[in-house]
């Protein structure tokens, strides 16, 4: 490849608006925002959106599922090579300590095979692993919810369930998310404004479901079109005095039928750690709907 053909940008505070919305995260006083672009003949080949904040380390990116490389179709080994190069060199201009990067799994990012091999040949080091597990193919999802819609209704109706689901009018939820975890014992790590600023600046992104018994909530669920092909299933809670053996079914269920009506290539139901380790029955719960795995790698490199 002659580099000539290729050209690197980078600029701060970018304001082109790309399909995985989230690419800015979420900014603190002293960050520095930023988009570094490969391009050829003027048109974009890779990017990459990345914090450098205020102690000189980066991240790409902040406080979201993740971020990393975005490949527009395909690329060689040698625009990777050239990109990584000429990225490495701004960010030691720039005085920078480490660049993190949490690439996205494989569903999202077709390249990434080429990308893990070229960032580990540049010295990069793998510091995190998380199993995503996917319901994935439009067919695949009709035919799932053909088998399981039937018995679906009928126990919804003899449970007394009845379903919620659209566009988000309160917050409210976010209250008995917090308090149910809390019951449980289990983290929350959100960070609240900042989700209530992305929902009101992204509507059409974000979906809450919700499922009811007799007027009280037994659970709640927020998806997210991370990217237009998508489905993320975020913040899942079921209320711990109202579950019963059939709750946690009916939520995937309805999180389903919404990723249908949408028109989703795929649903991402994220990954199942408790604690930093395999959660092994949520695991095998999740399998049950699922039909793909892939890893969400975190590389780091020490500049």
């Amino acid at each position: 490849m002659d580099p000539k053909n290729y050209e690197f940008v980078i600029r701060e505070n970018p304001t082109d608006v790309h399909d995985y919305f989230l690419q800015e995260g979420i900014l603190s006083k002293g960050d520095r925002y930023f988009c570094a672009k490969l391009l050829k003949k003027n048109k974009s080949k890779m990017l990459l959106y990345f914090v450098v904040l205020s102690d000189g380390h980066v991240v790409s990116l902040k406080n979201t599922p993740f971020g990393g490389f975005w490949v527009e179709k395909k690329v060689s080994s040698e625009a990777v090579q050239f990109f990584l190069e000429e990225l490495i060199i701004v960010l030691r201009q720039l005085s920078c300590r480490s660049i993190k990067i949490v690439q996205a799994p494989d569903l999202y990012e077709h390249n990434n095979p080429l990308i893990h091999y070229m960032l580990s040949g540049f010295g990069f080091e793998l510091k995190g692993m998380l199993l995503h597990q996917f319901l994935e193919d439009r067919k695949v999802i009709k035919g799932l919810l053909m088998a399981k819609l039937p018995k679906h209704k009928k126990k919804m109706k003899k449970l007394g369930y009845t379903t919620e689901l659209g566009s988000i009018k309160n917050f409210n939820f976010l209250k008995d998310i917090k308090n149910w975890r809390k019951i449980r014992g289990h983290e929350y790590n959100v960070q609240e404004e900042s989700l209530i600023n992305q929902i009101s600046s992204f509507p059409d992104r974000y979906f809450l479901i919700s499922i009811f018994q007799e007027g009280i909530a037994v659970s709640h669920v927020l998806c997210v079109k991370l990217t237009s092909n998508s489905l993320y299933y975020y913040l899942p809670a079921i209320n711990p005095q109202m579950q019963v053996t059939y709750s946690g079914e009916a939520m995937i269920i309805e999180v389903i039928q919404l990723g249908d009506s949408l028109g989703v290539d795929f649903i991402d139901f994220g990954s199942s750690d408790l604690d930093g380790e395999a959660n092994h029955s949520l695991i095998r719960f999740k399998s049950k709907f699922t039909n793909s795995t892939a890893n969400k790698l975190t590389w780091v490199l020490e500049l």
